[in-house]
Order: structure tokens, then C-alpha cells, then sequence
């Protein structure tokens, strides 16, 4: 069963709006040099939102080809329709995801009963080896599953056996205890709370890359029960997690420059729509990422 520190590649562009390939080749070895528990890639910090089908199957295949089965590889899947994420499950196959990762289909006036009847219909299409799960991130998208919907599918799937959660610790550890003990619950939101996710019961985080050294330290402290150690450290990252985490547009543009600043970059470019970076922003981001230092 897949475990702790995963991080979620950002997807970075260059001037001319295409993926710059050359940056995400490094990003991909710099999460495999810093001894992650494994890699995850099309989530809402990659702003999946932004990309088409090519781009999206072009990431798996550079993450898969790079990580080279080193790292259990997570994709999240989400598309315009059933076409897109047939033929997106189907790539996650070819490069042995170790977990698939659903986002609901989301159209106008989706409701969480539409998400749970998604779902039950495009669960059913993944490979029973392969363990999968669903984004539940009301809080960011605005539709979601309740505890009594998630049971409901862990029953009809034997495969369904991991969530990637997006709330704070009080609340995922009140769905956790309502959860069968080996339905695993991973929580996001840039590391936010990681001691006290990990206490509540969750078997990880899927963080933003910027991070991801220090929860690695952090979540070894707390497997050695060394908690009051792992919280200092926590709070010497919190500063740059609150700045970063204000919403997802926010972290798309001021936690992923964070992240390339730490990794020696000079130019970040934005692809549209999105938060549009400040000065002060830019500086900001700039001074967080000389406190965290290079990777």
C-alpha cells in the first residue's frame, strides 16, 4: 500500500505557452533525488484544468519514462468527457499507475449526487489490480462526497481503496473514523497540517513540490514518534504554506514560483486564466523560497 511524502508535479511553460519539457524532465529526477514515497502528477496544482488530452497523456509518459518504476505513480484523471477519461485510464495502464485518481466530470451545475452516479459508472472501467480513488475536494471545486457515498463505494469496488482528501485535520479525521481500517485517506493542501493529518490517521500527504523536502523530514519524525521535533519543523514552512495556500490559483502561481526559485530557475511564465503575479508577490515568493533555500 502506497504511503507518505507523494508530491504533485506543477506543470511549467514556456514563453510561447507549451510545456516546457526540459524543466518538468527536472522536476520529475529532483522529486526522485529527494527520496520521495512517490510521484503524482495531473492534479489541481498541475492545472489540469489548462491542459488538453496531448498534454495530459505527454505527462504521464514523461513521468513514467523518468521515475522508471522507482516511484509508485499516482495519476489523477479528469476530462471534458467519458471519451477523454477512458483513453486517459487506459494510458494509466500502459505505464502501470500503482493508483488512479478521479476527479468528478465537472459540467454546469454539477451536483454532489452527480458526482457520486460519475463515479459509480467510470470506477468500474479500471483495471481491478489497480488501486483507485477519488479527489474529494468540495472545499476547492465546490462538489464532493459525504462518508455514506464513499462506503457505498468501497463496497461495490474492491479495488476502491484510497481518497485524496482536501479539508483540514479535524474534519478528514471525523471521516476517517467512519471509514473501513483499509481504506486509506491522503490529505492535500500544500502540507498544510501535515503532523496533525498524519496523527488523524492519514496514511500521507500529496503536496506541491515546494515543500516536499521538509515533509519528508517531518513525516520521518513522526513515524520515529518524535512529534514536538517534527511541529518545529512544520512551523518553520507554515509561513510559506499559508502564503501559497490561499486558493489553488494562488498556489498555481505563487507556490509553484516558490518551487522554481528553489530550483535555481529565473523566469516563471503563466499560462491564462490565472492569478496574475505581483511585485510584492514575486518578491514574496522570492524571500520564502531563499528562507526554505535550493533544493
Amino acid at each position: 500500500m502506497i504511503k507518505g511524502i507523494i508530491p504533485m508535479t506543477y506543470c511549467f511553460f514556456n514563453k510561447n505557452n507549451t510545456i516546457d519539457l526540459n524543466v518538468m524532465h527536472e522536476q520529475i529526477s529532483l522529486i526522485k533525488k529527494l527520496g520521495s514515497n512517490g510521484i503524482a502528477c495531473l492534479g489541481l496544482a498541475t492545472e489540469v484544468n489548462k491542459l488538453d488530452f496531448v498534454e495530459k497523456k505527454k505527462i504521464i509518459e514523461l513521468v513514467a519514462k523518468i521515475s522508471n518504476g522507482s516511484l509508485p505513480l499516482v495519476v489523477t484523471i479528469s476530462g471534458k468527457n467519458v471519451t477523454e477519461y477512458k483513453k486517459l485510464i487506459e494510458i494509466a495502464h500502459f505505464y502501470d499507475a500503482s493508483w488512479i485518481v478521479f476527479q468528478p466530470m465537472l459540467k454546469k451545475n454539477t451536483t454532489d449526487k452527480d458526482c457520486f452516479e460519475f463515479f459509480n459508472k467510470i470506477i468500474g472501467l479500471v483495471n481491478k489490480k489497480t488501486l483507485v480513488g477519488v479527489q474529494n475536494a468540495k472545499e476547492y471545486i465546490g462538489v464532493g462526497l459525504e462518508s455514506p457515498e464513499i462506503i457505498k463505494l468501497y463496497k461495490k469496488f474492491s479495488n476502491f481503496r484510497a481518497i485524496k482528501g482536501e479539508s483540514s485535520a479535524t474534519l478528514i479525521q471525523s471521516d476517517i473514523t467512519q471509514y473501513p481500517k483499509n481504506l486509506k485517506v491522503f490529505n492535500g493542501r500544500g502540507g498544510q497540517e501535515i503532523v496533525d493529518n498524519i496523527l488523524a490517521g492519514c496514511s500521507g500527504v500529496i503536496p506541491s513540490l515546494e515543500g516536499t523536502d521538509v515533509f519528508l523530514k517531518i513525516y520521518k519524525l513522526i513515524q520515529e514518534n518524535k512529534i514536538i521535533e517534527a511541529r518545529k519543523i512544520y512551523k518553520t514552512i507554515l509561513p510559506s504554506i499559508v502564503f501559497s495556500m490561499q486558493s489553488i490559483d494562488s498556489l498555481v502561481c505563487y507556490g509553484k514560483r516558490i518551487c522554481a526559485y528553489r530550483m535555481g530557475m529565473k523566469k516563471i511564465y503563466d499560462r491564462n486564466p490565472g492569478l496574475i503575479p505581483t511585485k510584492f508577490g514575486i518578491k514574496l515568493a522570492k524571500e520564502f523560497a531563499k528562507e526554505l533555500g535550493k533544493f
